[in-house]
This record gives C-alpha cells, sequence and structure tokens, in this order.
C-alpha cells in the first residue's frame, strides 16, 4: 500500500465523520468553526479557540483561514513541499521509498507526514488529500530548536495545534514561510501540554486556560 493512502482513507472516514461534531462547534453560517472570534469552544479537557481566530501574524493567519474554509484545496494551496530523492529502502525519519519501477535516487516532491510513523504525500497524488477533520485552535507556537525535525521531517518556525472532534486526532501545521511543510496527527489529547513545553519557544497564540 502506497504511504499515503493510509493518510487518505483515515481522513476520509473523519471527514465524514464532522458533521457529527457539530454539538462541540458553535456554527452560524453552516461553515464549521463560524463564530465570533472572540467566543471560545468546549472539548473534553481542552478549551480551544474557533477555527477562524485572528493571530497577529499573517502568515499564520493565511492557514487558518484555509483550514477554517473547509475546503481541502485551500489547503493544498499553501503545501510547502520538500524536493529529495527516494530510495527503496524506508524508515521513519528516513528519505521516502520509491514507486514500484521507480529508480533509486529520482528527485520527488513530498509532503511529510508524522502519524504514528513517518509518510510522506506526494505532489503528484495531492488532489486525493480530503482536507483536515478539526474543530478548534488550541495554540499556535513558534517552534522552539529542540523540536523533532530529522533531514526529510523539517520543522517550521511556527506551529498551529489543532483540536480534533471528541475521539479523533488532533492536528499539528508545522508553518516555514507561509508554507505547511509538515503535519503531524496527535492522538492523546494529554500530550498537547507537554508537546507545548518541548516544543514551543514562544506563543503567537496561547492555550485558553
Amino acid at each position: 500500500m502506497k504511504p499515503y493512502l493510509f493518510l487518505c482513507m483515515s481522513a476520509a472516514v473523519a471527514v465524514l465523520l464532522a458533521a457529527c461534531s457539530s454539538a462541540a462547534t458553535p456554527i452560524e453560517d453552516g461553515r464549521p468553526g463560524s463564530v465570533t472570534p472572540s467566543s471560545t469552544l468546549a472539548t473534553p479537557s481542552l478549551m480551544a479557540r474557533p477555527l477562524d481566530a485572528v493571530s497577529s501574524n499573517m502568515e499564520v493567519n493565511d492557514v487558518l483561514t484555509a483550514v477554517a474554509s473547509g475546503d481541502p484545496q485551500q489547503l493544498i494551496k499553501l503545501f510547502g513541499f520538500t524536493k529529495t530523492a527516494c530510495k527503496t529502502v524506508n524508515a521513519l525519519g528516513g528519505p521516502p521509498p520509491c514507486r514500484a519501477g521507480e529508480a533509486e535516487g529520482t528527485i520527488v516532491e513530498v509532503l511529510p507526514v508524522l502519524s504514528g510513523e513517518g509518510s510522506y504525500l506526494r505532489k503528484d497524488e495531492i488532489s486525493d488529500f480530503p482536507g483536515l477533520n478539526v474543530v478548534g485552535v488550541y495554540a499556535v507556537y513558534q517552534v522552539s530548536a529542540s523540536a523533532y525535525a530529522e533531514e526529510y521531517f523539517p520543522a517550521g518556525d511556527y506551529g498551529i495545534m489543532l483540536v480534533g472532534p471528541e475521539n479523533k486526532p488532533g492536528v499539528v501545521l508545522q508553518v516555514k514561510d507561509g508554507r505547511i511543510i509538515r503535519i503531524e496527527y496527535l492522538f492523546d489529547r494529554a500530550s498537547y501540554d507537554t508537546i507545548l513545553a518541548r516544543d514551543s519557544s514562544g506563543f503567537v497564540l496561547e492555550p485558553i486556560k
């Protein structure tokens, strides 16, 4: 199975379930998260800003606007792909695997994804990306030098931590120069503050306590 298929199939199921999360997300005009920026939404053990929250950072706001739109194509426009050579052997933190019949060393454009283990979205297959199933913004932070980063899994300048519906994973979007350069899925809500303590050097939007 191609690495991107796991993400696509999981996210596709999540998108179908998004409609069931309306009780946790106030809706005014039919668009998830369409509430006034000053309001908040409650999730089990977490408080989060609405998806259309506004920060003081324009490149962060561009990403938040794309997330709040619910349109995968708006997100895809902001993807920043990594150009690198594929390898026939793949491991976590390693280069993207070559496709069947693809010569080792072929230059490919990929978006790294951390979801339990590492995988990649290929640029020429990105039209399959179904979007994100999230309901709020937990925090936006400046990424510290201690955050996880590898040659093939680069860290951004900013991390946008998004809350998923109940029993669904959250997401961190790693952003650099206004582009989403890495996607991370968070499966444990209790880990959010631990991740922030480890990976953040300051906040654009602090968690709501």
